[in-house]
């Protein structure tokens, strides 16, 4: 069983094109600053309303994120630059348990394993500010894979297959749910973000994102009771289990190769903000009439809440639901089905049929709902001195479906300084409330680069994870317009 479930797993994974090696975590440099424009709406709507442009066009922006607590990269190993070299192969060793080679050591703690990659493409978009009004349009790309809570014993078997000798001849019971869910979908979204209190100094703004999605691939694992046997490395006996597995993608479950319709299912979701900003100086209630006259106000401080990434995709082509409700039954000679654990098809009428007597008993549905990774977020951005910032932010994922990704919670702080032509900082990152991270990014212009785990360029630590963000765009600063000709005269 335990084989059967690590092939369904690590197949959709890989079909999905999944690579353990998102959008990044939290993108700092391309979504916080006052220059973060139509890129703010990443975190909170509400905050494109204290951009300092007055058109904020995305060219394009990408960000990548993997990290996890079971294996990890070794640093007298690994060294980045050394994948800029031509022909170059990073070093194997020999499996502790049986044989084959890996790159990753594991750690050796009972902890509960989590894998959380995300990655993210942010196609043409534009922001437009008009007085306490601010319009966005956006598209995106985005594919993220969640496991979490996966016991330390299941990890091995995943890792080391049934060759994990020091597990052999023990029963293991676990009554806490294991989670795994990967979705590949795009989104066109609609923004708007308006500022509807000013006094004295005090702003407050309000925002919301509408996004139609499309859904490209989705699938999740999610068993809250599952008791197995492993007498050796060729038998596993499941006692029990209950649990619920679901899939739809694009490919012919028999031979893996694309096949279909692009888009496998279709919903919606919704991004809310709120915003507060003091100002440095008073209020306004100027009404511009041309776009490039708007002012920028400086603030002396802001903060906002949001609530991110609410949300479904419906799958009905292609789609696989199966149920299983405290059913038992047995894998002998396990090694003889590796030739044929190569596609989905097989593999899910094989696990059905050691459960049932008939392997369609199992499937209840040819149709499912996957959900969004719903976050509660909180911003805090503090003006030191003139172009010296420090900011801040606090992310908190909320569940309430067995289909649903989970982003990680998280601590983010960071100092900048920050100039129309040149911005630099550095996120010091608490991933999970667990795990440290140091970062660094540059902003020049319009272009920002950066990364949220500077360690995995610097080899500063063992590697458990890496990250990297970009983003290019064309920009019309506010108060800055070019000199109106009177009419019929020519500039000479």
């Amino acid at each position: 069983m335990l084989r059967a479930v690590k092939y369904t797993i690590l197949g959709c994974c890989i079909l999905l094109g999944l690579q353990l090696d998102l959008s990044a975590q939290y993108i700092t440099g391309a979504t916080m600053g006052s220059y973060s424009g139509v890129n703010s709406g990443i975190v909170n709507p509400a905050l494109m309303t204290n951009s300092r442009y007055y058109v904020d066009a995305n060219v394009f922006s990408t960000g990548f994120f993997v990290q996890n607590n079971y294996a990890y990269l070794s640093r007298d190993e690994y060294r980045f630059s050394n994948f800029l070299l031509p022909g170059y192969q990073y070093p194997l060793h020999d499996k502790d348990y049986g044989q084959g080679e890996r790159p990753a050591y594991t750690l050796e703690n009972k902890n509960r394993k989590d894998i959380h990659s995300n990655y993210m493409v942010m196609g043409p978009s534009v922001m437009v500010a008009v007085n306490d009004h601010a319009f966005a349009f956006h598209t995106n790309f985005r594919q993220m894979n969640t496991l979490r809570d996966l016991p330390y014993d299941m990890a091995n078997y995943f890792y080391y297959s049934l060759d994990y000798k020091p597990q052999h001849g023990y029963e293991y019971e676990h009554r806490d749910p294991i989670k795994f869910a990967t979705l590949t979908w795009s989104e066109i979204g609609f923004s708007w973000a308006y500022m509807f209190h000013k006094y004295d100094r005090d702003r407050w703004s309000l925002g919301v994102s509408a996004k139609f999605l499309l859904g490209h691939a989705g699938g999740y694992v999610y068993m809250d009771n599952l008791t197995y046997f492993t007498p050796d490395d060729n038998n596993v006996y499941v006692r029990n289990m209950n649990g619920e597995a679901a899939y739809s993608l694009p490919i012919d479950y028999a031979t893996n190769e694309v096949s279909g319709s692009k888009f496998k299912g279709y919903g919606m979701g919704f991004d809310l903000g709120v915003s507060y900003i003091h100002t440095v100086k008073g209020h306004s209630n100027i009404k511009y009439r041309r776009l490039c006259q708007q002012r920028y106000e400086e603030y002396k401080f802001k903060f906002g809440l949001s609530l991110m990434d609410i949300g479904w995709i419906r799958f009905n082509d292609e789609a696989m639901k199966y149920h299983y409700d405290n059913v038992s039954g047995a894998w002998e000679q396990v090694d003889t089905l590796k030739q044929y654990y190569d596609n989905l098809a097989f593999i899910s009428e094989d696990v059905n049929s050691r459960f049932f007597e008939d392997p369609d008993d199992a499937l209840v549905a040819n149709k499912f709902s996957m959900y969004l990774p719903t976050s509660l977020g909180m911003q805090l951005d503090y003006r030191w001195r003139k172009n010296w910032f420090v900011s801040s932010s606090v992310r908190l994922p909320i569940s309430y479906a067995k289909g649903q990704l989970r982003s990680p919670a998280g601590f983010m702080v960071s100092p900048r300084l920050e100039t129309q032509v040149f911005e630099i900082g550095m996120p010091f990152t608490l991933y999970d409330f667990q795990q440290p991270m140091l970062g660094a990014y540059l902003r020049f212009y319009n272009f920002t680069v950066g990364t949220d785990n500077l360690s995995g360029f610097l080899n500063l630590t063992n590697h458990y994870g890496f990250n990297v963000y970009f983003s290019f765009k064309i920009s019309l600063i506010k108060n800055h317009c070019k000199r109106k000709l009177p009419r019929f005269c020519v500039d000479k």
